[in-house]
């Protein structure tokens, strides 16, 4: 008994120490666990093309979407929840049987990256809107400042959110970090998928590089944003009443299934014919595809 008690008490010693160590020292536990994040992930993605694609496709998910601004998401926690998610959804639709199950657990694990990627769209949809203004007050302050990290700043100032928060937040770890210009630019680009916007970055890299008139190009991709500026409005309520549609259908599926599966001569039903099985496992595949539209109707373009 004695031995127990000095063994559980040196194991809250150690754990106390350890505790205080962390909250002391906090900065360099955080070093030392995004090193040792770092190490693993390279460890499991290297080898495989596959998975570094499917992982830097979540990472500019959460990146985009705006999620981070909320709680400190990131791809890997993403993973892991989705895999918890996986399971959960699995045990309670095995009485369905075993494929069924497994479609149902693929669907649900869809639908939290369907999700990021419909707030994707919203805030880029967002970005898209602020361009011409954004655009138009840089060349304005470039033009006197001459300054592409000065102007940008100042802009931040002048622009709505997402974009406001984006540039800052950049132009801050530039001023503070050792960054070069062009990885301060790939920072902003990496927040930012609409094409122009890109394509400015791509020509204030160029101009960073090489340092040729940029007033000439602002001008070229102002021109180039107007024109386009109606066309993308009418692409964009185009793809939200597709994406209403589908997730209409979709909540419809999910909520007759859910129904179904309360009932247990349903459930034998569904679980131990081949009729009841091609029900079940088409109905989940219906909502894998309706999720899947939903993403590339609002990444088209």
């Amino acid at each position: 008994m004695r031995f127990i008690f000095a063994a559980n008490a040196v194991l809250l010693f150690t754990a106390g120490y350890l505790l205080l160590d962390i909250k002391l020292n906090v900065s360099r536990f955080k070093r030392f666990y995004f090193r040792e994040y770092d190490k693993i992930l390279k460890k499991v993605l290297g080898n495989s093309g596959f998975l570094k694609r499917r992982y830097d496709d979540i990472r500019n998910v959460i990146l985009r979407s705006g999620i981070k601004n909320y709680i400190p998401l990131d791809a890997g926690v993403f993973i892991v929840l989705c895999m918890g998610l996986f399971v959960m959804v699995f045990f309670f639709f095995r009485k369905l049987g075993i494929m069924a199950a497994l479609m149902y657990a693929g669907a649900a694990v869809y639908v939290p990256f369907a999700v990021l990627s419909f707030m994707t769209v919203l805030n880029q949809r967002k970005l898209k809107g602020m361009y011409l203004n954004f655009l138009s007050t840089f060349s304005g302050f470039f033009n006197i400042e001459g300054n592409m990290v000065n102007s940008i700043k100042s802009t931040s100032e002048y622009v709505g959110e997402p974009l406001r928060s984006i540039l800052r937040r950049h132009v801050m770890v530039y001023e503070r970090s050792m960054k070069s210009m062009e990885e301060f630019l790939d920072g902003i680009m990496a927040e930012i998928s609409d094409r122009e916007f890109r394509k400015f970055f791509k020509f204030a890299k160029l101009h960073a590089k090489y340092g040729e008139n940029f007033g000439k190009a602002l001008f070229k991709l102002r021109e180039q944003g107007e024109k386009l500026s109606n066309v993308e409005s009418m692409k964009g309520a185009g793809s939200s009443v597709g994406t209403m549609v589908i997730l209409l259908m979709v909540v419809i599926n999910l909520l007759l299934i859910l129904n179904l599966s309360n009932d247990p001569d349903v459930v034998y039903t569904l679980k131990n014919t081949m009729t009841g099985q091609v029900i079940a496992v088409s109905n989940a595949a219906a909502i894998i595809f309706g999720l899947y539209m939903i993403k590339n109707i609002n990444s088209a373009g």
